[in-house]
């Protein structure tokens, strides 16, 4: 019996050494008993998925947060203070995250399930000599399969015949051609593109027929490795993740320290005669107010609110975000490493050279539609095809020669020139030959024969130029001299700008109509017509999109599975290569090491010919540099990569679900200049995110402060618990949340981009927060100073209190206009620039006079009735923090005018 693993490197041997490896035959393939034992041990043909996550796991690890932590000891402190709304409030909050969370996470565990769905149902198996239909899932390594155009490929398989036979291996190799197929064997250390003898399960069959020994099943198979790797990818969290976390610890030390300081100061500072139960609870109200000051209680739910803002730009610009952290970290993103085909090109092979033969070869230009000797060169590509029309008009067949066909399509009568010239005879393209001609027939009773194929084999065969009288098929022969090197030099520069390149030819055929035509004779002498040029052309927008990732000190990265000279001529067209860039192929790649693959990655835009694994290990090498990656990919090859990035961004149209399922984002309409449409909107967010946050601590410094200064110097408390909630859930969470419509700053994209370990208050921010807090608790703690009298403080301690809270909120939102900008004044953006902001004051304004002289507002938050000088002392301190940020950005302005 074979062992687990049956044969390595299936791609370099022989049938013969194949057929004793897995003792098997060629011919008559497996016995019904053989194939029953190998499937108990080999198991059967499907992808099992090990070490996900339960439902409950994934749900229950959405609380392990910090931010949730501080939420959920924010609802226990509004129980104490007996505020029960709140805590209700906070709770709804906690558990919607958690679901959201849990929804987003739940779905990306599903990618391993998608590939499932790659196996073809049933298949053709021959066992003990007899060939009979098997469901797909029974296979086992040794079983002779039988395959052909239109089939999926339902396991890896070692090729024994293969006919005419070309192979989709796009979903696994990011190749955009179909690859030819041959039974013989290649090289050991080939790369998976280059394994020629092997059809590997989830690609398919778009030509000819193939017999093949099944090799791997399973988990074993290219796509089960993958699924392995899926499994193992391991993402970080994202940046601001890690910035909130980073925040939320630092809040929870800064609380606990701060209200074991303020009860203890409070209890020591009596006599010890003094001290008993009310003394412990007044200090106990005291610290549980700083500790109410100090938690930004709406932040995680203002976060999840523009984050979703955000999204809702994103789909509009075509980016559909399935997580929505990943909305921020777009913003953090300084490499992005891209997929040629269909990201950067249009994913749709079509004609961009025709060069006539009566051209002169060294002319830069090709011939324009109408021109007579191009519709002869198309007519004749018309007919030497296997391509057709379909009932709606579309081109199907390979893709080359469905972009001949589409090129023609604009030339001519397509349907009327297959009914007037039928194809009597032809000799098909192999790989041997790289050609294939057929025969037709002209008015005058004679056969012309056209000859389609690479160019180096045709031109060989060429001895003249010529051109074609479209209706009429007559060969015109040119008086120009043919030379050989004219065209093959020609040739190879539509080539060296990664163009496939056709020749095409013509011969009137001499012998009679019953005669075969033959390769010998009929492909001899030919009469050149001209050259095609064929390509996946770039996407007109990409090289823009490219600059404009430059300018915003992004890399982007070319990572494809064709052919280096082909990856080699796009880059250059979409400007990623400059002078010091390279291309390293994946046989490169495997030979370097971590440490030097590292040390070139600032150098090299363009990996070719590139595995799976490859692309795996390039996202983790840009990660071991602290870079945020966001990688591009739609096939099965680029789903381990694309879960591994900080942003994974599958296609939406050309995508497979396994592609989808893995990453954060998906492409409405698979183009790379969204992708940096979506860098624009993420760091826009990221701004907006900055500014609430600023905005929130400020006025949650200048509460703490004001608190702890009023214990220092005796004072009673100048906020209750209640009206600090009031404060930070309301008056402050109205303005913070309409930041987030903020529209982008003028320098958005030409800032470098921010560290993934760069501070959330990095660049003065943390400044402007503290300087800001206290000057709001230094003014507020004046204004309670003047209003409160220790003689009379039954009498003056609720106005005292109630100019104070009206003082704080007010500070906030007059402050928020100046935080909407650090560099603008607020005349310079307009009022109602952001008109939700503008609306969201004057909403907190209004409340905030409803609960000074509404009377059961005034029980409920232990409020008094202000008269005109206590409320114009309240406005009048309130505008100041608003009015000295204005005249700091005002000075800078003047002074960057006059440096």
């Amino acid at each position: 019996m074979i062992d687990d693993h049956p044969v390595d490197t299936p791609w370099s041997k022989t049938s013969d050494e194949i057929n004793r490896t897995l003792q098997t035959n060629s011919a008559t393939g497996l016995t019904s008993e053989d194939a029953r034992k190998r499937l108990r041990v080999f198991g059967r043909n499907q992808l099992t998925t090990t070490g996900q996550h339960s439902a409950l796991h994934l749900f229950l690890s959405q609380f392990a947060d910090w931010m949730v932590g501080l939420l959920i000891v924010a609802g226990i402190i509004s129980g104490i203070v007996g505020d029960l709304s709140d805590t209700v409030l906070i709770v709804l909050i906690v558990l919607g995250n958690a679901v959201i969370g849990f929804a987003q996470e739940w779905k990306a565990e599903r990618a391993i399930e998608a590939l499932k769905g790659l196996a073809e149902p049933h298949v053709q198996v021959t066992r003990d000599g007899k060939t009979s239909t098997v469901a797909a899932v029974d296979l086992v390594p040794g079983d002779l399969i039988h395959v052909r155009a239109g089939d999926a490929v339902p396991a890896d398989c070692r090729i024994v015949t293969a006919v005419e036979a070309e192979v989709d291996e796009a979903p696994l190799t990011g190749e955009s051609l179909a690859v030819e197929k041959k039974s013989d064997p290649v090289a050991a250390d080939s790369a998976l593109p280059d394994r020629q003898s092997m059809i590997f399960s989830g690609t398919s069959v778009t030509r000819g027929r193939l017999d093949a020994i099944v090799t791997c099943t399973g988990n074993s198979s290219e796509v089960g490795r993958i699924a392995g790797m899926i499994a193992a990818a391991t993402p970080g969290p994202t940046p601001l993740q890690q910035r909130l976390n980073q925040l939320s610890r630092q809040l929870a030390v800064i609380v606990l320290v701060a209200c074991g300081i303020i009860f203890a100061a409070g209890i020591l500072r009596e006599p010890f005669e003094r001290w008993n139960s009310k003394l412990a609870a007044d200090m106990l109200l005291t610290a549980v107010s700083l500790a109410v000051a100090a938690i930004p209680e709406g932040l995680p739910a203002i976060v999840t609110v523009v984050l979703a803002l955000g999204s809702q730009r994103m789909v509009a610009r075509n980016a559909i975000v399935r997580r929505l952290s990943a909305v921020e970290t777009l913003g953090s993103v300084n490499v992005i490493c891209s997929d040629k085909t269909g990201t950067l090109t249009q994913n749709l092979m079509t004609v961009v050279d025709i060069i006539p033969a009566e051209s002169l070869p060294s002319s830069s230009d090709s011939s324009t539609s109408g021109d007579p000797s191009v519709t002869g060169i198309m007519t004749a590509a018309t007919l030497c095809n296997d391509a057709r029309l379909d009932p709606d008009g579309r081109p199907t067949g390979s893709a080359t020669e469905s972009a001949l066909l589409a090129a023609a399509d604009h030339e001519i009568d397509i349907p009327r020139l297959y009914r007037n010239r039928p194809r009597v005879q032809e000799i098909p393209f192999t790989s041997v030959r790289k050609r294939m001609s057929t025969a037709h027939a002209a008015d005058d009773g004679s056969h012309i024969v056209f000859v389609k194929g690479a160019a180096e084999q045709v031109l060989e065969s060429v001895t003249s130029l010529g051109t074609l009288d479209s209706p009429t098929l007559q060969l015109t022969q040119s008086g120009e001299l043919f030379r050989l090197s004219d065209w093959t030099d020609r040739a190879a520069s539509l080539a060296a700008d990664g163009k496939r390149v056709l020749a095409i030819a013509a011969r009137q055929r001499s012998s009679p109509t019953s005669e075969s035509l033959s390769a010998e004779q009929d492909e001899s002498d030919l009469t050149l017509l001209g050259l095609i040029g064929i390509q996946d052309p770039v996407r007109p927008e990409a090289a823009a999109a490219i600059q404009k990732c430059q300018s915003a000190g992004i890399q982007t990265v070319m990572i494809t599975g064709d052919h280096a000279q082909t990856a080699q001529a796009i880059a250059q067209q979409v400007g990623l290569l400059s002078n010091h860039a390279t291309v390293i192929s994946g046989q490169q790649l495997a030979s370097l090491s971590d440490q030097q693959l590292t040390a070139q990655l600032a150098t090299v835009n363009v990996f070719a010919r590139v595995a799976p694994e490859h692309k795996l290990r390039i996202v983790q090498a840009f990660q071991a540099r602290d870079d945020v990656v966001a990688m591009t990919g739609d096939g099965v090859n680029d789903a381990p990569a694309l879960k591994q990035a900080d942003i994974g961004v599958a296609m939406g149209i050309t995508g497979t679900d396994v592609s989808r399922e893995a990453s954060e984002m998906i492409l409405a309409d698979d183009n790379f200049a969204t992708i940096v449409a979506a860098v624009e909107e993420g760091r826009v967010v990221y701004d907006n995110i900055r500014k609430f946050i600023a905005y929130l601590l400020t006025s949650n410094v200048g509460e703490v402060l004001l608190l702890f200064l009023a214990v220092v110097i005796n004072l009673p408390l100048p906020l209750l618990p209640v009206q600090i909630l009031w404060i930070n859930l309301v008056t402050d969470g109205l303005p913070a949340l309409a930041l987030g419509f903020e529209t982008a700053e003028r320098d958005v994209m030409t800032r470098r981009p921010r560290g993934r370990r760069s501070s959330i208050f990095g660049e003065g921010l943390s400044a402007t927060v503290m300087i800001m807090g206290t000057v709001m608790a230094v003014l507020n703690l004046i204004v309670f100073f003047l209003l409160y009298d220790a003689r009379t403080p039954d009498a003056t301690l609720p106005a005292a209190r109630t100019a104070v809270f009206t003082c704080l909120s007010l500070s906030q939102l007059f402050y928020v206009l100046a935080v909407r900008s650090h560099e603008h004044c607020l005349w310079q953006l307009g009022f109602f620039s952001n008109y939700r902001l503008a609306w969201a004051i004057v909403l907190g304004s209004i409340l905030q006079v409803l609960l000074i002289y509404v009377p059961v507002c005034q029980r409920w938050f232990h409020t008094a009735e202000l008269d005109i000088r206590q409320l114009a002392m309240a406005v009048s301190v309130a505008a100041i923090p608003f009015l000295i940020t204005e005249a700091i950005k005002y000075t800078r302005q003047q002074t960057k005018a006059t440096d």
